[in-house]
């Protein structure tokens, strides 16, 4: 009885490790408050330096490519780490928004899910990117880049909140939280431009700092701030102006309060996608005015590009905490769009008495290249939408929708798909078949397995 008892025992331990190990849900309990930081030591410059080579959390596929860029991330209490990226979206949809927890260093994960994606006929319809993602209150927010123009350029960043790191998320639609999506920063200059975007977030007290690109004639970033108290905070916004000035074929900037040294933390990738590219280390300690003080080089890869520094869910880095840094990259002797491996680095923050601001004292790794794993049949991100986000039929004809579950690839889906939330008097739905009833315009939501999706069918 008791070697019974013994194996049953073994057999629950194991089932419970592996439900932790696969729940995408938040991490068991918080850290302890981490004390704000007084004015820091401005006779002293912030340094990160990355403590090897890294090793790579996403590798493209041989024949799609395919990326992860702008990584966001959690540290959880567990050591956990919540990661969001920007990914290759299919067929019409551009970028949308994954999610996985990352174990053992960033080594091991959960199975990629989608946890954003655009609203179709809509401000994010065409994708929703370059994410930036803090958690207060009872809700994660995910700050976004979107665009209505096709080519990508007059960008705004939008938001949206879930009390789940996976999702759903609703949007702020202006007013309050909902389905269709109205600008958190609204871009008005040249619409040929790339615009706003690439949003980053800290929490100080009942203060959200908003960090955010602005290309017009320049690549800048500016800053805002907003009452975190509101549960409308989108509506509260006061803008500060340009913290960051034009960088040097520059990105995103990821923004995190370092505890320990009582500043602001800046990264953002120099000479992107070049042999000489790097990480640009700048720090404030007022959240609005910043100077260069460090640079990321030695360890790191060529081509890098859209990088991310961990830090807790109110986007300070506690004392102690591990520190990682994760950026897109394409590989010595690569070059295609799109095609780009992402990279994890375990990285020290330092002080120094003297800011480094020359990249040609250090020297990118010659070893790190883009691998390109086996295709694969079945897909890495899972999600579910109909062929196309929008439909246009006459009142005269019926039509078959195929739902895809897709990653880069899109494959049939015939079973167990469901469709609700539409309007009855212009369509009906039987299996996956449409049949128009009466001119009109409705929004159907699609589920299967619990991935969810939706389309726009207009009958004419």
């Amino acid at each position: 009885m008791s070697i019974f008892y013994r194996i049953l025992k073994t057999i629950f331990a194991g089932i419970f490790l592996l439900s932790l190990y696969t729940s995408s849900g938040p991490a068991g309990g918080d850290f302890p408050p981490s004390p704000e930081s007084g004015p820091g030591d401005g006779s002293v410059y912030l340094q990160i330096s990355a403590d090897d080579e890294g090793f790579d959390t996403w590798q493209p596929r041989t024949l799609n490519g395919g990326y992860r860029y702008g990584p966001s991330m959690i540290l959880n209490s567990d050591m956990s780490i919540d990661l969001w990226s920007a990914a290759s979206g299919p067929g019409d949809i551009v970028d949308l928004v994954s999610y996985k927890r990352l174990y053992d260093g960033g080594r091991k994960s959960t199975r990629e899910v989608i946890a954003l994606k655009p609203t179709a006929e809509s401000l994010d319809g065409g994708w929703t990117c370059d994410p930036g993602v803090i958690k207060f209150g009872d809700y994660y927010y995910i700050g976004y880049t979107t665009t209505a123009n096709p080519g990508g350029v007059d960008n705004d960043v939008c938001v949206a909140r879930s009390k789940s790191p996976d999702g759903p998320y609703e949007k702020w639609t202006g007013d309050g939280w909902g389905i269709i999506p109205a600008p958190l920063i609204e871009y008005d200059g040249n619409p040929d431009h790339f615009g706003a975007g690439e949003p980053s977030f800290v929490l100080m007290g009942d203060t959200l700092y908003i960090y955010y690109s602005w290309n017009d004639e320049n690549s800048t970033t500016r800053v805002a701030t907003a009452d975190a108290t509101d549960e409308n905070w989108p509506a509260t916004l006061v803008y500060h102006g340009e913290c960051l000035p034009a960088k040097d074929s520059g990105d995103s900037a990821d923004v995190k309060y370092c505890d320990e040294y009582g500043r602001f933390a800046a990264v953002f990738t120099e000479k992107r996608f070049s042999d000489e590219s790097y990480v640009a280390v700048w720090e404030s300690f007022d959240g609005i005015h910043f100077r260069q003080s460090g640079i990321v080089k030695t360890n790191t890869a060529k081509k890098l590009h859209n990088c991310g520094i961990s830090g807790r869910a109110n986007g300070h880095i506690g004392r102690g905490d591990p520190v990682y840094l994760s950026y897109a990259y394409a590989g010595t002797g690569e070059n295609e769009w799109g095609c780009w491996s992402t990279r994890m680095h375990k990285v020290t923050l330092s002080l120094a008495s003297r800011p480094e601001t020359d990249p040609s004292a250090e020297k990118n790794s010659d070893s790190i290249t883009v691998i390109r794993k086996e295709q694969s049949i079945i897909p890495e991100i899972t999600t579910v939408k109909a062929e196309h986000q929008v439909y246009t039929i006459s009142k005269t004809e019926h039509l078959f929708v195929m739902a895809l579950d897709s990653d880069n690839d899109c494959f049939p889906v015939f079973t167990g798909i469901t469709f609700d939330g539409y309007d009855e008097s212009v369509l009906k739905i039987r299996g996956s078949f449409m049949y128009p009833q009466a001119p009109g315009t409705t929004r159907v939501n699609i589920s299967w397995h619990g991935f969810t999706g939706d389309f726009v069918v207009h009958v004419e």
